[in-house]
Parts: C-alpha cells; sequence; structure tokens
C-alpha cells in the first residue's frame, strides 16, 4: 500500500503506519512543507447478475468513489476529521471482477482519545468535562437533524481522535451511517465492550439510546481511563452495572456528572436520556458563568427583572461579563473552584452568585442576601391556601443555602462511621431509590436530619452552623428574595421541576432540572424538604417581622417545595404542607442552610 501511495502522492513520504482496521489502512505522510494522514481503501465489486459486463463493473467502481465523496460532504464540519482530497488508483477490471484503491488524504491527528486519557492519567475534572462537552456536541450535531441523521455505530476512545489543535474528533468515518439506513447488515460494525447490551443480547439495530449508551462507557473511561468492572467480561459487567450500579472512586468528580452517566448506562433503554440536547443541558447548565432570570428562560420575564451573575470567592476568581462571552474552556476545574472558594472566609461580604464549598463533603452552597418581601400568595398567585395568608411583611438575614438537596452521597460520606451505625443501627443508604450517588436522599425523618447536621458540624470542628432553614427562609430563597415565583424560578413547571407529569414517579439527580435566579436547583419537585418550624395553620397570624420562627416539640413538622409524586399545585412556592417529625417517605428529603457560629441562632 506504501507503494499506491508514493503513485499517488509523490511529494509526500509515508513515515509510518499508523493503524488498521475494517475499512482500510492508515498512514503518517509527510512534504516538506506539512504532516497528513493518507487511508488506503481497497474497492472490489465481483460481477453478479446487477453488475453482468465489464462496463457495468467499471460503473460501479466509480458509483462508490462518488458516494464516498457525497457521504463526506454530508457529515463534514466541527467534530469530524477533515479531508483534503480523494483519488482513485490502479482500477483494474476484468470479466469477473473490478478492483480499485480509494486514497484519502486527511487531517493528521498525533492520537487518540485512548491514548491520550492513558498517557495523562488522571485527567483534571477541566479537561475531563470539555472531552464530554465536545464529544456531546460532535454527537448532537450529527444525530439531531431532520434531513441526513448520522449515528457513530461503533462509539469508543480508539476511534476518537485528538488534533493538534487539541479538538476532538470523530476518526472512523466508515462507523457512521444515516439513522434510517442503517439496516440488519450493519448490525455487526460494533465492538461489544462499548455497546449497548441489546445490540448483542438481543440484535436490536442501533439508535440514539444504544449511542447514548456507548456515549456514557466512554465518558467513564475519560474519568478513570478504563471500563466500568474492567476485569470483567461483556456479560457479567453488564449485569453488575444493571444490579449494583456504577463505582465512582474520584472525589473530585461532580455529582451531577455521575449522575449523568448513570443514566447514560441504564439497562432499559427507555431510562436512559431523550437524545443529546438532554446530555448537553446536564453539562452546561451546571456551569452557566450567567443564570438568566428563570422569568425570562420561562419564557414570561416580568418587567425590570435582572440577570444574575455567579461569582466565585476568592481574589483570583473571575466575572464574564454576558452568556455570549462564556467558552468551553472557561468551565472551572472543581480543584480550582475549591480553592477559590475557600480561600475567602464565607462570612465576608457576598453578592448573589456567590459560592461556598463546604469542605467535608463538598456541598455547595449559594449565598441568599439579606431582604424584605411578602410572605404568601398575593394576588400574583390565586391558588393559595387558608393557611397561606395573610400576605405579611418579613425580613430575612443573609445566609448560605444549599444549591442542591443532600443527596444519597452526602448523606453516606456524612454518616457511614461504625460507631455512629452500631449507636443509631443506621444502613449506609436509607432510600427508597438507591439509584446513583447524585439522587437526593429520601426516607429521612426531621429528627435524623438533626443528627445528620450534628454530625457534619463536629467534622467541621464547630466552625459553621448547619441547620434546616426556617420555613420563612426557604419561601424567600425559593422565590429568589421573595420575586413573585408562582414556582421556583418562574413560571414554567416543566422546565423547572421534577413532579406526577414528568418524573417518571420516581426521583431524578440533583440539579438536572433550571436553576431558579439564585442558582438554587430543585426547590420546587423532587422531593419535600424539611424545614425548621414547626407546623401552626395560622403562623402567618403569629410570625415576627425579622427572621420568623415557629418552634414547638413533638409537633407536626412543615415541609416545602413538593416532590416526584405530587401535581403542580403543590409545587407552587408559597404552599405549605405538613407532617410529624418522625415520619419517613420515599418522596421527603432535606436541604440545608449554613451561617457564622457568631450570628445569634434560631431558638431551637
Amino acid at each position: 500500500m506504501e507503494e499506491i501511495i508514493k503513485k499517488c502522492l509523490p511529494t509526500y513520504d509515508v513515515l509510518s503506519k499508523i493503524g488498521e482496521g475494517v475499512y482500510g489502512s492508515v498512514f503518517h505522510v509527510k512534504d516538506n512543507l506539512k504532516e497528513r494522514a493518507v487511508k488506503v481503501v481497497p474497492i472490489m465489486v465481483e460481477r453478479s447478475i446487477s453488475f453482468r459486463t465489464q462496463q457495468e463493473l467499471d460503473s460501479k467502481i466509480s458509483h462508490d468513489f462518488y458516494a464516498v465523496q457525497e457521504y463526506y460532504g454530508k457529515i463534514k464540519g466541527d467534530g469530524v476529521i477533515e479531508i483534503h482530497d480523494f483519488h482513485l488508483m490502479d482500477k483494474r477490471v476484468s470479466k469477473q471482477e473490478a478492483k480499485a484503491y480509494l486514497i484519502i488524504l486527511m487531517e493528521f491527528c498525533p492520537e487518540n482519545l485512548s491514548d491520550h486519557v492513558i498517557d495523562h492519567y488522571p485527567l483534571s475534572p477541566r479537561q475531563a468535562k470539555n472531552l464530554m462537552w465536545e464529544l456531546s456536541g460532535i454527537l448532537n450535531r450529527l444525530s439531531n437533524r431532520t434531513k441526513d441523521a448520522f449515528i457513530v455505530k461503533d462509539l469508543k476512545p480508539s476511534n476518537l481522535l485528538i488534533n493538534k489543535d487539541e479538538k476532538l474528533l470523530i476518526g472512523d468515518l466508515g462507523g457512521l451511517q444515516r439513522l434510517h439506513s442503517i439496516s440488519t447488515a450493519a448490525k455487526a460494525q460494533f465492538t461489544p465492550n462499548w455497546s449497548a447490551p441489546e445490540l448483542i443480547i438481543n440484535s436490536e439495530t442501533a439508535n440514539i439510546p444504544s449511542l447514548l449508551f456507548s456515549y456514557g462507557l466512554v465518558c467513564y473511561f475519560i474519568w478513570y481511563g478504563t471500563l466500568p468492572y474492567d476485569k470483567k467480561d461483556f456479560t457479567e459487567r453488564t449485569r453488575l452495572i444493571r444490579d449494583n450500579g456504577l463505582i465512582f472512586s474520584r472525589s473530585d468528580m461532580p455529582y451531577y456528572i455521575q449522575g449523568m452517566i448513570e443514566k447514560c448506562l441504564k439497562f432499559d433503554p427507555n431510562q436512559r436520556p431523550e437524545n443529546f440536547d438532554e446530555i448537553i443541558r446536564i453539562l452546561n447548565g451546571d456551569k452557566r458563568p450567567i443564570i438568566d432570570d428563570p422569568l425570562l428562560s420561562a419564557g414570561s420575564k416580568s418587567p425590570g427583572s435582572k440577570s444574575t451573575r455567579i461569582r466565585i470567592t476568592g481574589s483570583n476568581s473571575k466575572q464574564p461579563t454576558s452568556a455570549k462571552s462564556f467558552k468551553r474552556e472557561n468551565i472551572v476545574d472543581n480543584a480550582v473552584e475549591r480553592q477559590q472558594r475557600d480561600s475567602k472566609s464565607p462570612f465576608e461580604r457576598h453578592q448573589i452568585g456567590d459560592a461556598w464549598l463546604e469542605p467535608v463533603t463538598g456541598m455547595e452552597f449559594r449565598w441568599v442576601p439579606s431582604g424584605t418581601f411578602r410572605m404568601g400568595p398575593g394576588n400574583w398567585d390565586t391558588d393559595g391556601k387558608n393557611d397561606e395568608s395573610p400576605e405579611h411583611t418579613v425580613y430575612i438575614d443573609g445566609f448560605w443555602m444549599g444549591k442542591y438537596l443532600v443527596t444519597q452521597a452526602n448523606w453516606k460520606k456524612v454518616m457511614t462511621n461504625t460507631f455512629w451505625k452500631k449507636i443509631r443501627l443506621y444502613t449506609c443508604n436509607p432510600s427508597w431509590f438507591k439509584m446513583g450517588p447524585a439522587y437526593p436522599v429520601e426516607q429521612i425523618s426531621w429528627d435524623e436530619t438533626r443528627e445528620f447536621i450534628q454530625k457534619l458540624i463536629s467534622f467541621n470542628k464547630n466552625k459553621y452552623n448547619f441547620r434546616l432553614p426556617s420555613e420563612a427562609e426557604w419561601e424567600y430563597a425559593a422565590r429568589s428574595c421573595g420575586q413573585h415565583q408562582k414556582y421556583a424560578g418562574g413560571q414554567d413547571l416543566d422546565a423547572l421541576a421534577w413532579y406526577s407529569a414528568n418524573s417518571g414517579m420516581a426521583t431524578q439527580p440533583v440539579g438536572t432540572k433550571l436553576p431558579n435566579t439564585l442558582g438554587l436547583y430543585d426547590m420546587s419537585g423532587n422531593v419535600y424538604e424539611w424545614c425548621l418550624d414547626a407546623y401552626n395553620a395560622s403562623a402567618y397570624k403569629q410570625h415576627k417581622k425579622n427572621n420568623p420562627l415557629i418552634t414547638g416539640e413533638g409537633a407536626k413538622r412543615v415541609i416545602r417545595g413538593g416532590s416526584w409524586s405530587n401535581s403542580s399545585h403543590e409545587m407552587r412556592s408559597t404552599y405549605r404542607a405538613s407532617v410529624n417529625q418522625d415520619f419517613k417517605e420515599n418522596y421527603l428529603g432535606f436541604r440545608l442552610v449554613m451561617t457564622s457560629v457568631n450570628r445569634k441562632k434560631f431558638n431551637e
């Protein structure tokens, strides 16, 4: 084949053979000015009823040559290796067959993703997230088209290349095929270890859900340099993923990414993400440098509303000037975030968008500034109940609130202690929906939240005052400092919350819907949240103006926010509910607030 290359491209020297696959061999070549890669693909057509004459055999070879060029014209663009030229060489036609070589001159990529991950292991969180983001964009561009949608049938790290500009590219063009034309004959063109179980076990046709499964495996490889349960064969690996879930041993891997990968690797294709738009929303949604007003995001921006910028506290933090200025490479590495956020005391001056990371579990908190608001539904929400009135003015001191619900991973990290488990007879994870570390912990009583809090305070050597939010604090934060937001973040409930109409009747990973203006997720829906207050139907007539709290022992406690099992009515940011403080159910979890130990505490 090197002789064919020299004959076709006489100015190039062949340096080495890069690889060999089903469709041909690839060589590294170079002339006086540039480096290139050359793929040599043998083409052969045998005589048949369809191609009886030498002329028909000759025409078929030419047709295939032009079809390859037309095919590339449809897939070329961002994320696909660039082809500089096509040549047809050494065409020979006999009575029995026609042969030729297709020569493809393309850009040279110094490494593939597999070598890149292994040679640079471990990749930083920033590098890993950037690669995931790039790959999802490429696959979305190819598959999310009404006309000429393509799918990558053999998605694996060795088929993904990294060029000299460090951009990720699909290098196996033969593995790309139109979605509507994938046939039974094409089913075998994949690698079992990187394929969805339904392709191997049930011989199903490749589609978007199977591609999402392969994407999840590639993402896991990016973080760990190996497949899940890599020492097992395909059958055992598939069973372990299905029955035991995934093992995430990296402490710097964000929970929302863990949850996304777990969802991609669901055994049932119907439980995977809908498409790559959903993947991109998850990857982008957690790291936007500007949180737009959710009223605008939900399609109903109110007059005079403003967008809120996220500022990472610390001397090295940078604040973009507009959403358009956000680039993929500006996604912040978790380790950098930790260093920046911890470089200042969390009790210095703050503004909306500031973030603080709790040192033991890595739980992220967002600043809720002090302010006055009208608590309860006014004429902007006409669905209020009797116990939500009268609307009244309340002043709230500033505090830090958990960006997410407390997750199963958070719970296990704090509560997994031999002595503690022996005393309290805890299981490692009390949740009913044990579907991954990024899912909210549930089936937790009000009393058990206090035990979690006490232990977290102890782990932090009493530096911080963690507690449940008061009911007034919860509503003030859910409504983005008291805005007229029917749901926590705006009016578009489906964009903001997991509830009975869209949850699949189960909890979902935290942070996968839109946040409110303060950057707080799931304050409407997913699971109800415990509040500090004892429930009183006439509480709003008894509230003090400053930081009101209704106290009481052994009473019912307030829960807020609605859950995966509730209707839209319970999702309202002013809706009040209550249960006994020893009550546990799979729709009830909690979220923390944090204040300075020097600040006067609520009388708990």
